[in-house]
Parts: C-alpha cells; sequence; structure tokens
C-alpha cells in the first residue's frame, strides 16, 4: 500500500511570509500616509479657492459685497462667508492643515459688486509633513491655487 504524504504549509513557512508581508507594510504605510496628507493638502486649497471664485461670483450676480473669512485660534481653523443679505457658510480645516500666516492671525477678503477684492493676498496651508500649497487672490477678483 502507497503512503500518502501530507500536503501544505509548515509553520516555519507560514511564520517568514508573515515576516515579509510585515516588512513590505513597515516600509509602505509612512508614505502612504504622507501621499495620503498631500492629497488632503492639495483638496482644501481647491475647495478654499473654490469657495472664494463662489463669493466673488454671488458678488457680481447679487450686487452685495461678500467677505470671506479665514481665522485659526484654539478651537480650530477654519474659514467662513459672511455675505450682509442671503446666507453665509463655515468650513473648518482638516486635521493636521493649517494656515501658515504672514500676518495676524485672521484674514478677510471681500470681494466688491464689480468682482474686484479689496485686497491680494495669499493663503498658505501646511500639512504636518511640512508640504504647503498657496490659494492667490489678486485685487482684480482673480483667485489660483499653485
Amino acid at each position: 500500500m502507497a503512503t500518502s504524504r501530507e500536503r501544505g504549509f509548515s509553520l516555519i513557512e507560514l511564520m517568514i511570509v508573515l515576516v515579509v508581508l510585515g516588512l513590505v507594510f513597515g516600509y509602505t504605510m509612512p508614505s502612504l500616509l504622507r501621499f495620503s496628507s498631500t492629497l488632503q493638502l492639495r483638496g482644501t486649497a481647491e475647495n478654499i479657492a473654490g469657495q472664494l471664485r463662489l463669493a466673488r461670483e454671488k458678488a457680481i450676480a447679487t450686487g452685495v459685497v461678500q467677505p470671506v473669512n479665514f481665522r485659526t485660534g484654539i478651537l480650530g481653523s477654519g474659514y467662513r462667508t459672511t455675505p450682509a443679505t442671503g446666507v453665509g457658510g463655515a468650513w473648518s480645516l482638516p486635521r493636521g492643515i493649517t494656515y501658515v500666516w504672514t500676518t495676524g492671525a485672521e484674514s478677510t477678503y471681500v470681494f466688491q459688486r464689480d468682482g474686484r477684492s479689496d485686497r491680494s493676498g495669499l493663503v498658505i496651508l501646511e500639512d504636518p509633513h511640512g508640504h504647503r500649497d498657496t490659494v492667490s487672490v489678486q485685487l482684480s477678483g482673480f483667485v489660483s491655487n499653485f
């Protein structure tokens, strides 16, 4: 009678595979987290630029001055629209994303009825890894992020 041999993996082979997978995950997770943080930073800058453009368009369409206020503080950082008429909105920055201010801890851009901004400036955002993204507001009302 022929003897049948058990088939499968030994405990040592399974342990080696688990160690190799652990090393692969250990080396790839930090770069994936950094990549995720960079995407979150880029998305936040695009959202801010979009809200600034929307405030400009609302000022032109309604003929009502549209301010956009950026704030930072103990309770968190964010930005809000506070029009004289109508309903405004408020948004918070995602966890780990902060403003890098060159002047003060609060900044406001006011879009006039003709679409112009009351001043030009930069809204600079930074993630925990030190990567930065910038939203630029021009006197003409042009908003870009780079």
